[in-house]
């Protein structure tokens, strides 16, 4: 089995108040709309957000949520920090297994959030351009949702 390995580094000024911008990212349902990219779908089976908790998530196509997710919580800093693993899975193949730390931070314009992505895939450049594609249009749509 071949690992490809990279480091991706996000960054987006949110324009809403860093207390509203933690809000969405720390409630599980809020999360599961803005994260996923239009079209997916994305369901929670479980959710314990703490340092030590575990998540776990299938997402995929709309009707098709072939793609399985597990997380562990690391660390959590409230409106500071979320450092958590995320191994993803499809019909028992291992895909990827990341290291994601999120920062959030006080901007002029807003809240300035950083998604820095540890990731190794075991599936090729594919896997680890989808995070980066992803990512970012988890920040984008993150800002879209909290301007509604």
């Amino acid at each position: 089995m071949s690992v490809t390995h990279q480091t991706l580094h996000i960054t987006q000024v949110i324009s809403a108040p860093l207390d509203t911008v933690w809000a969405a990212f720390q409630d599980t349902s809020s999360r599961s709309k803005w994260s996923v990219p239009k079209g997916d779908g994305l369901i929670y089976s479980a959710d314990d957000f703490r340092p030590g908790g575990r998540a776990s998530y299938r997402c995929g196509p709309s009707g098709d949520l072939n793609v399985a997710g597990e997380i562990g919580y690391v660390q959590i800093l409230p409106r500071e920090l979320v450092v958590h693993t995320d191994t993803v899975t499809t019909d028992g193949t291992l895909l990827a297994t990341a290291l994601v730390t999120w920062t959030f931070e006080p901007h002029d314009d807003g809240a300035l959030v950083t998604i820095v992505d540890q990731v190794a895939s075991f599936v090729g450049q594919d896997m680890i351009d989808g995070h980066r594609n992803g990512h970012a249009k988890a920040l984008a749509q993150l800002a879209e949702f909290l301007s509604e």
